[in-house]
């Protein structure tokens, strides 16, 4: 291994490995062992053809000579293989599953990639939404979700693992999941199933220009969704994958890479060596692998707000991620955690945990035992139609209103004190109402004399709940005042720290004293200033060096800038608070250790 953290991966895509000649492929491997230093390489058997054996042994070859481990690669597409399968409407050439021809096409696919590597990987192509004849005729009465969960699951057993474990037993197989989890389950992604027959699984941490493809997806996305799926399969979520498509800038292309990274991965995958190769957006990544390589070396375990995600769910769709890009750390689970008040002291509900039945009587015994629930607006208001005994907990109900907020009042340094701030453009949140001094409000936000809050909260045995209402288009999030955005903060943090600042800033936090901050390169951005806040009285922060050069312009450590005694505390017990000031400049990161 180059680095010592991770190994550093690229992919061999099907019709390359046929056309590629020895000499371009020698002259490849010197720019990416010059620019990027490949560890391994995953070799594709099929994509649309079958890449030929005599040349899959060629590039073996010679990537033993360079020292690069290769595994095996398939891509479940397929071109129609007769003219009965014209009609069928494929997106991408995925496979009808409910055709034999196909069926068997892919179990030979199986066996041949088994026949050639001790290990494979399927891209994450592996899913249908054929809705042919033969699949309405196959699905019945069930719905489409039903349908394609139970046949992704039968055709990942019989026609993926127990063929090519016939042929070659101790291959590793591995299913590479895609960046669009809220869709798993319409096209029969099951990893709730899934993660039990496959040896390991690979997560997709694809997020391009979030403003301008067709997915819209928050850039941390690149960090939380590798942190999801270390919940779904622990220790067996082998690396973060990205690409170098419609990255309109490098930095909007290398913070895939850095924030794969901040999630602990074992592999970091650059899609696909045909794309980087010779590739100026490629250039930079040793550069910063062996920064990230230092960094990552003296971090602990990520660890942040847990965000119930269970299996099959959908709504509040990558709301985690929007939170997450204004600096709160974020850690989403595939469980609902037991409360324990050294571990998991708070969770947060969204939509989506609506998905499980038993969700309010998880909260009710959670927050009963001493814990904190933090309830997105959208939870409450489907909470309230589909699980109305989530009126125990609280008296906020939806009023099938839109709240449309300018003005804010956010929480002032003592209880009951409030500060006023404006927002430079309206602001609209689904109105949700509760009943004065039966549920508190910790900030309001409106205009003119008319205001409702947006973060309140009852008590229940020994615990909290609390709901946040969000705007109604989520990326309006980083628009809002800085206040705004310090009383969430404030409000989710678990792990004493918290930052003062703008937003385009993600907080990144570890089990091990140590904290680092990135503040991301789009359209407008310019240096910010921040305060990051401690609880406890800390005696300097110490910058953990990305080189061995020495730090010019950067401090090698930072001494607070003021210590704040006697603050409200839980349970009436005062507390300090240390707070220090950062600058942060878009495309860096800079990480820091705590010390006492």
């Amino acid at each position: 291994m180059f680095y010592k953290n991770f190994k550093t991966v690229t992919y061999c895509v099907a019709r390359w490995v046929n056309q590629v000649t020895e000499e371009q492929l020698r002259k490849d491997a010197d720019f990416l062992q010059k620019y990027v230093k490949i560890d391994k390489i995953y070799l594709e058997s099929y994509r649309d053809e079958f890449a030929i054996r005599e040349k899959v042994e060629m590039v073996k070859k010679v990537m033993d000579e360079y020292g690069i481990e290769v595994s095996g690669g398939i891509t479940t597409v397929t071109p129609n293989l007769n003219e009965e399968d014209k009609k069928r409407q494929r997106l991408f050439n995925t496979f009808c599953y409910c055709n034999e021809p196909m069926r068997a096409r892919l179990k030979e696919i199986s066996e041949y990639t088994a026949s050639l590597f001790d290990e494979f990987i399927i891209d994450d192509f592996f899913f249908t939404q054929c809705m042919c004849e033969d699949c309405i005729r196959e699905k019945g009465n069930r719905s489409w979700k039903e349908f394609r969960l139970a046949k992704m699951l039968e055709v990942s057993e019989n026609l993926i693992i127990k063929p090519a474990k016939k042929v070659n037993p101790k291959v590793n197989i591995i299913i590479k999941y895609p960046n669009w989890r809220e869709g798993f389950q319409e096209t029969g992604y099951n990893p709730g199933q899934q993660r039990e027959i496959f040896d390991s699984i690979y997560t997709g941490t694809e997020t391009r220009h979030g403003a301008l493809t067709d997915q819209h997806l928050p850039r941390y996305l690149s960090y939380s969704l590798m942190r999801y799926f270390e919940s779904v399969a622990p220790g067996r979520n082998g690396g973060g994958w990205f690409d170098p498509f419609d990255c309109d800038r490098f930095d909007t292309y290398l913070e895939q890479a850095y924030l794969t990274a901040f999630a602990k991965p074992k592999e970091i995958m650059m899609f696909c060596w045909p794309a980087i190769a010779g590739n100026k957006l490629a250039t930079p990544l040793g550069f910063m692998y062996d920064k990230l390589d230092r960094v990552l070396d003296r971090l602990g375990n990520p660890c942040g707000l847990k965000v119930y995600i269970p299996f099959n769910s959908q709504e509040d769709d990558h709301i985690e991620d929007f939170i997450g890009m204004v600096g709160i750390p974020m850690e989403p689970v595939c469980d609902f955690p037991e409360y324990n008040a050294n571990t998991d002291r708070k969770v947060m509900v969204t939509a989506a945990s609506l998905e499980d039945k038993e969700i309010v009587d998880k909260i009710r015994r959670f927050v009963a035992s001493g814990g904190h629930v933090v309830a997105t607006s959208r939870f409450m208001i489907g909470a309230l139609k589909k699980y109305p005994e989530i009126t125990e907990l609280t008296s906020v109900r939806y009023t099938d209103r839109t709240l449309s907020a300018d003005e804010f009042q956010t929480p002032g340094e003592h209880p009951h004190f409030k500060n006023y701030v404006k927002s430079a453009e309206s602001v609209e949140f689904p109105l949700l109402e509760h009943r004065n001094n039966a549920t508190w409000s910790i900030m309001n936000a409106g205009h003119g004399e008319y205001h409702e809050s947006i973060l309140c909260y009852d008590t229940y045995g020994k615990g909290r709940f609390t709901v946040m209402s969000l705007p109604e288009m989520p990326s309006k999030l980083y628009i809002l005042p800085q206040a705004v955005l310090n009383a969430f903060r404030k409000e989710l943090d678990v792990s004493g720290i918290w930052m003062d600042g703008g937003s385009g800033i993600s907080l990144f936090t570890y089990d091990n004293k140590t904290f680092g901050v990135y503040c991301y390169a789009w359209d407008g951005c310019t240096p910010q200033d921040i305060q990051v806040h401690i609880n406890g009285k800390i005696r300097e922060l110490r910058h953990i060096p990305d080189s061995d050069r020495p730090a010019m312009f950067k401090p090698q450590a930072l001494k607070p800038l003021y210590v704040k005694e006697g603050l409200p505390g839980k349970d009436g017990v005062a507390k300090t608070e240390s707070v220090f000031y950062g600058r942060v400049t878009p495309g860096e990161f800079d990480f820091f250790e705590i010390v006492e």
